[in-house]
């Protein structure tokens, strides 16, 4: 009865904390994969502007509608119609078949077919460039398998003369060209990373009292954010996402990781003693993780400011072990090297917890004074 009244007064006193680590994981976790759960672009809409309307020209737009990653929603007799509709939103891109195509590509004449996507989407952008590309390559063999077989009735001899070179090109660590697996494994470390410095800081938003309350505030946060991201790593494995190397140097980061942002927001309130100025600081060091962690943007292709901002952010080191490992499965010496990158961390940890000593002791001084002066 007395432990149902102690958790009944902390959540009553911290509930915030209780959305956090009991409804925000799941909450943002479900709303992640769902944005990710195909995986590959498929059916992204865009127009065709179809200026030959000839049998050849028809042909390549069926091809084009084949495609998975492509879906033609609209056809449009000119650029204009087709402009309005990029600049909503409503299509991502536009092919433009041009006039006389029929006649050009029977008398061998170069004939060009457009695409004008919306690059702003990078993600999608990329996606309809290389479906494209695919589409116009099986259009052309085609059209060359058929000029040799007018000339030469053999159509193994037709196809290696339209395909003198077949390239073969195989893709290592993520053959299939997941999205899912490409922004996941990066996405849900950076959200469990901001759960884990709002739990730190919300416990603190209350002043403790003493050593021993500042330490059981942070085991807390720090058993309940590990909690979390084994179920997080383990969720990669359901999901089928590789994991080659060892899952416990990977969770042996991840405290290292923990420990390190607990540290931080510690350092940060033991100094500012405001709740909204320490958000505010750690919203503006880590909210570009996602950015900087080495995923979605090479590191070694970043300028000197981003590289240091890269540098200094946790996550980033965590990326590389967890790539090194799940990835690569690189021997342990490699892996705790990068942990013994992220050690320096954890001296936040430990400046915080020195200044919250200091001013427990200084209360304490006060007090004894305080009582002095009175007897």
């Amino acid at each position: 009865m007395k432990k149902v009244f102690i958790m009944k007064k902390f959540f009553l006193t911290y509930p915030f904390f209780f959305i956090i680590w009991a409804i925000l994981p799941i909450l943002l976790g479900a709303i992640v994969y769902a944005t990710f759960f195909h995986g590959i672009p498929t059916n992204l809409p865009i127009g065709i502007i179809d200026e030959d309307n000839s049998a050849t020209s028809k042909e390549l737009g069926f091809i084009i509608q084949s495609s998975p990653s492509i879906n033609i929603k609209k056809r449009y007799d000119s650029l204009l119609q087709a402009k309005a509709d990029i600049a909503s939103g409503d299509i991502y891109g536009v092919v433009v078949v041009p006039s006389k195509f029929q006649e050009h590509t029977r008398r061998g004449v170069g004939s060009e077919v457009v695409l004008y996507y919306n690059a702003e989407f990078v993600l999608i952008g990329k996606a309809l460039n290389a479906a494209f590309l695919q589409v116009i390559a099986f259009f052309n063999a085609n059209i060359q398998v058929g000029t040799n077989l007018a000339k030469d009735s053999n159509l193994i001899l037709a196809k290696a003369r339209a395909l003198p070179i077949i390239p073969e090109i195989e893709a290592l660590f993520n053959p299939s060209n997941d999205y899912s697996q490409f922004l996941l494994t990066v996405i849900m470390p950076c959200i469990w990373q901001i759960l884990v410095a709002l739990g730190m800081l919300n416990l603190l938003s209350n002043d403790p009292k003493n050593l021993a309350q500042l330490i059981k505030r942070l085991v807390l946060n720090f058993g309940l954010a590990m909690i979390w991201g084994y179920i997080m790593l383990y969720l990669f494995e359901i999901l089928g996402f590789p994991q080659q190397g060892s899952f416990s140097i990977i969770m042996l980061a991840l405290a290292v990781f923990a420990l390190g942002i607990c540290g931080i927001v510690i350092c940060l309130q033991s100094v500012l003693r405001d709740s909204t100025r320490s958000i505010s600081v750690i919203a503006a060091y880590i909210a570009p993780s996602l950015a900087f962690a080495g995923i979605t943007y090479p590191q070694n292709s970043m300028e000197s400011f981003a590289l240091f901002w890269s540098e200094i952010l946790p996550i980033s080191h965590f990326m590389n072990l967890y790539l090194a490992q799940a990835n690569y499965a690189l021997p342990l010496s490699y892996s705790l090297n990068i942990i013994a990158g992220m050690l320096p961390f954890l001296l936040f940890l430990l400046l915080g917890v020195c200044i919250y000593e200091r001013r427990f002791q200084s209360i304490t001084m006060n007090k004894i004074d305080c009582s002095n002066k009175s007897a």
